[in-house]
């Protein structure tokens, strides 16, 4: 699927193991996150809706000033339809009470499941990337996201390599930033449904490297082109336990 067509998510359930998460379909498992300027800066709102809201909110956004796409990690390869989600700063934030969140995701598995978070600060997009000929279609079950800033988690000290990165492949995680969960988006016309509202992306923190490329993409809001200048954060699989809950 394209942007010119109607975007359709589609994304079967996710079952939880003793052992870890197990999944009929995954649209992506680890996406690389750079940072970066935009050739052409948007700024637009729409109406969105997580697990966390009880109506939708009008929302404004900017950017997109981080660009991310599927990379391979912990033995896992990239899976053949790539997976590209662009990053638009939330502006104006809504106050959010503090909530503790159960998560269990690839990186920490089932011994630190435990995450408080706060305010929405970004909206995560399906993007395509355009290199030459038509541009890849978006995988099915890749969802918006709305990610919240982690404030409260254990920080892990783990090395890991990356495959298909444009960075050094050996790269080491630390703390986690942000919990990105599956949200409902209303834009003009257009609805997207959450298609799995249980799954989730965690993203660490990643020695940061370096990274002079230009990524041309095309997402919701037409085509652009981002300059990135670093390679610093790494979104990692996860799924939703239980319930949030009042930190306060």
């Amino acid at each position: 699927m394209r942007f010119n067509l109607r975007l359709v998510c589609l994304l079967l359930p996710v079952w939880l193991t003793a052992g870890g998460i197990a999944a009929a379909h995954t649209p992506v498992e680890f996406l690389e996150v750079v940072s970066g300027e935009p050739s052409i800066p948007i700024e637009h709102a729409v109406d969105l809706k997580s697990e966390f809201d009880e109506k939708k909110e009008t929302t404004l956004l900017s950017g997109p000033h981080h660009f991310a796409y599927a990379v391979g990690c912990m033995g896992r390869p990239v899976k053949e339809i790539k997976a590209y989600l662009t990053w638009y700063k939330i502006l104006d934030p809504k106050r959010e009470p503090q909530r503790k969140v159960e998560v269990l995701d690839f990186a920490r598995g089932a011994d630190h499941t435990s995450l408080t978070i706060e305010s929405a600060e970004y909206l995560l997009s399906p993007a395509q990337r355009i290199t030459s000929g038509p541009p890849s279609d978006i995988p099915d079950g890749l969802d918006h996201y709305i990610a919240y800033r982690i404030i409260d988690a254990p920080s892990l000290e783990l090395t890991v390599e990356l495959s298909d990165s444009y960075a050094a492949a050996k790269r080491k995680l630390g703390k986690p930033l942000f919990l990105c969960v599956a949200a409902q988006e209303w834009h003009h016309d257009e609805f997207f449904e959450a298609s799995h509202r249980r799954a989730c992306l965690v993203v660490y923190q990643l020695n940061e490297q370096d990274q002079q490329k230009q990524f041309s993409t095309i997402d919701q809001f037409g085509l652009n082109q981002l300059r990135s200048s670093k390679s610093q954060w790494l979104c990692v699989r996860g799924s939703l336990l239980k319930k949030s809950v009042d930190a306060n």
